[in-house]
């Protein structure tokens, strides 16, 4: 027998297809009530996405929503800024009752992108950045947070709870439910020894427990720890050091963890310690491990991708533990680290075993020589090389190419465009490498002499080379070089821009 009719079921399928298309979406409210009920909680998950590509109108609707939502108290704190700043061009109908509490549906706060998509609905307004963050849009940030009861994820700075408009705000009282919270990114830019802002971070560490990623970033403004970097660091007061830790012990099954700007590391890494089951990915940024001890990642059992950028202060006694992890790295990324190459090489050599993807900035020949040695599982080499001075001579790309190991099948390969012509690099590196690379990815452009470079190490190499990797794929090409190109994707070359596969992709 068929039905006359959908089922509930087929309208959520279809609707959640839709789910990023908004502009049939809002098509999908006009139908009748029964659509428009169902289509509002995938319309108001994530409004404030891409805010730098909606149209205007779009952004003016979803701010005038939201003011709808706003309760008395929100209304009277607008009017009164609007007020002081002699602004009387935003109508505001408190009798007007909205036919949804839209905010409710929110699914992914992202502070930055509400912040931006609130700029754009006060452009034309006469009132400067400064007063527009201090004492407008915390009116609606904490309106929104107060009727939210289906985050899901959630990027926000704590230094929000500062503002004036959250003196009253409670986070118990409030309708704010972070059960379903499964990411975290939190931002400190000062201290937090706040009432409001404690208060949300126990709130977190009490009911956030399912969380699969967790971003913890101490400071955006790094020069200062350029200084003194355990300045900043000791701002942060002992009872919020105690929240971020149990935020972290307290998960249930976290898999993905990434740190910025950490100074006093050795209650996180313990800390990560009580994730051990679950953890799979864990990236430190800007980080010292001045005081931090190695041994507690060596008891994360199913840890797969480790990433260290722009860190400092690690010595080579503390690498030494490395050698008894209990995990098998799958991945590892090194870049622009301030330590030297033995530090690098001896994480190479204690976590080399099982590697298959590796990612190295300022590579030298000393140091690709052992990779053959302690990688003999890899299969993906990133080289990224910066320096003015040590890697000019051609020489260095011929050894460089006669060192890469025969295992390795992919590769991808970027030279800084400034210290000169890369084409003699690249072309002295695909001269002289083996002919087993399925993938090659090069910042190169297209151009006339680098295509028969490529297509005559494609012919060298048997045609085991299935994507190429480059820059500026949308520039105008000439008809040599166009004819070239086309040779090269005859032989089923797949073309791919060069940045989609340099960088490290988080699953």
């Amino acid at each position: 027998m068929t039905l006359s009719y959908l089922t509930d079921d087929c309208f959520y399928y279809i609707l959640q297809y839709l789910q990023n298309d908004d502009s049939t979406l809002f098509n999908c409210l006009l139908v009748n009530r029964f659509w428009c009920k169902s289509t509002i909680p995938f319309l108001y998950a994530n409004p404030f996405a891409n805010p730098f590509v909606k149209i205007s109108k779009k952004n003016h609707l979803i701010i005038s929503t939201i003011i709808f939502c706003f309760n008395k108290e929100e209304i009277l704190q607008l009017k009164e800024q609007l007020e002081v700043n002699q602004i009387n061009n935003i109508n505001i109908d408190e009798e007007h009752k909205p036919l949804f509490e839209y905010p409710k549906y929110l699914e992914n706060y992202n502070e930055f992108e509400i912040d931006f998509t609130i700029l754009r609905y006060c452009s034309g307004l006469s009132i400067s950045y400064n007063k527009l963050y201090d004492e407008i849009i915390p009116i609606f940030q904490q309106s929104i947070l107060r009727q939210s009861r289906n985050i899901k994820k959630l990027e926000i700075t704590l230094d929000l709870f500062y503002k004036k408009s959250f003196k009253n705000f409670n986070v118990q009282n409030s309708n704010l439910n972070l059960i379903k919270l499964n990411s975290l990114s939190i931002r400190l830019n000062g201290t937090a020894n706040n009432e409001i802002g404690q208060e949300f971070l126990s709130n977190i560490a009490d009911v956030g427990l399912n969380l699969r990623l967790l971003i913890i970033n101490l400071n955006q403004r790094s020069r200062r720890l350029l200084v003194n970097p355990t300045t900043f660091n000791n701002l942060i007061d002992t009872t919020t050091w105690k929240k971020f830790y149990k935020i972290i012990q307290g998960q249930n099954k976290l898999k993905i963890f990434k740190i910025w700007n950490c100074f006093l590391l050795n209650n996180i890494l313990s800390s990560l310690e009580f994730q051990k089951h679950s953890l799979v990915h864990i990236e430190f940024h800007n980080t010292n491990f001045v005081n931090g001890n190695l041994k507690s990642l060596n008891n994360l059992n199913n840890l797969e991708c480790l990433i260290f950028e722009y860190c400092g202060s690690l010595l080579l006694n503390q690498c030494e533990i490395l050698n008894f992890a209990s995990f098998k790295l799958k991945e590892l990324s090194l870049r622009r680290n301030k330590w030297d190459d033995d530090i690098t090489l001896s994480i190479i050599k204690y976590l080399g075993e099982p590697l298959q993807r590796i990612s190295v900035e300022n590579i030298t020949i000393p140091l690709i020589e052992p990779i053959s040695l302690y990688c003999p599982n890899l299969i993906l080499l990133k080289i990224g090389i910066f320096s003015r001075v040590d890697f000019s001579e051609l020489s260095f790309y011929r050894k460089l190419a006669k060192n890469v190991p025969i295992n390795i099948s992919k590769i991808s390969f970027s030279v800084n465009t400034r210290i000169s012509n890369n084409f003699p690099k690249f072309k002295e590196f695909l001269e002289n490498c083996h002919n087993n690379f399925e993938m090659i990815s090069l910042n190169h452009n297209i151009d006339l002499k680098f295509l028969k470079i490529v297509l005559g190490y494609i012919e060298r190499s048997n045609n085991n080379l299935k994507t190429l990797g480059m820059i500026n794929l949308d520039s105008k090409l000439s008809d040599k070089e166009l004819k070239l190109l086309n040779q090269i994707k005859d032989k089923g070359i797949k073309i791919v821009k060069f940045y989609s596969i340099h960088y490290t992709k988080v699953a």
